[in-house]
């Protein structure tokens, strides 16, 4: 199994010494945020570690299925050289958020919009040698608008329809359905990273798998049977723990892990 670290996890403020920690524990790779201020940093640190690379994307403020031009304009910008940041350091994967319509009403036309621009991008990735991963998010349970994807059978469509991979996101499933042995099976080869954390299966709270109502009890077996063996990426809330609480307690369960294996 290939323990990765979201560097989300360490808080915005962490150094070189706490990335040298995070491959002295065992992790064997970090997705950079690129929410982070100084995330170029962290992608330099990473690589001086040792450590294997990834990126989330940022999205706040960059929702790729926009029909605001200058918006579109400025997404594909900085996803172009956030992804060209990563080739230099060898990474491999990025993750990516589909967006959301603006209105609820208007889902059929960004789920449109979405296949031209995740295809463009994920044409840029793949000439650096870098596969762009489509996660699955949480419904607007209000119905406001509609994040892309948030349903299963949506998020299949467009996967094969702009030809990426997924990023299966546990928090996000576990609000959102279908279980996930159901899950799994339909997503396949597609699938090739793993956001994991636990939850109340109401609000993403990206709690240390175990600490909510134990939605990933079993997941990693049913990773194993079906053949997976690409990154796990711990996805734990920093403002939930602190950092040394998260490092401290994945120190214990890895070494328990190593010694019953």
């Amino acid at each position: 199994m290939q323990r990765w670290l979201s560097l989300w996890s360490l808080g915005p403020d962490f150094g070189p010494d706490d990335l040298r920690r995070v491959a002295e524990i065992g992790f064997r790779g970090v997705e950079v945020w690129g929410e982070h201020a100084r995330a170029r940093e962290h992608l330099q640190w990473a690589w001086q570690a040792g450590l294997q690379i990834s990126l989330h994307l940022p999205f706040h403020d960059l929702n790729p299925v926009t029909p605001d031009d200058a918006v579109r304009d400025r997404m594909r910008e900085v996803c172009r050289q956030w992804l060209v940041d990563l080739s230099a350091v060898g990474g491999r994967h990025a993750v990516i958020h589909g967006g959301y319509a603006w209105t609820s009403e208007e889902r059929d036309l960004a789920v449109l919009r979405s296949h031209a621009r995740l295809r463009e991008l994920g044409s840029w990735a793949r000439a650096l040698g870098i596969a762009v991963l489509l996660e699955n998010l949480v419904p607007d349970s209000l119905q406001y608008t509609h994040p892309i994807a948030s349903d299963l059978t949506e998020w299949l469509a467009i996967l094969d329809a702009v030809e990426l991979g997924a990023c299966l996101d546990t928090g996000h499933l576990a609000i959102s359905g279908p279980g996930y042995p159901d899950a799994l099976e339909a997503l396949g080869a597609r699938l090739q990273s793993i956001h994991l954390s636990d939850n109340d299966r109401k609000s993403d709270r990206h709690l240390w798998p175990g600490d909510g109502l134990r939605t990933t009890d079993g997941f990693i077996e049913a990773l194993s049977a079906a053949g997976y063996d690409g990154p796990i990426v711990y996805e734990i809330n920093p403002y939930v723990y602190e950092r040394g609480e998260i490092l401290d307690r994945a120190q214990r369960e890895f070494s328990v892990a190593a010694e019953e294996s």
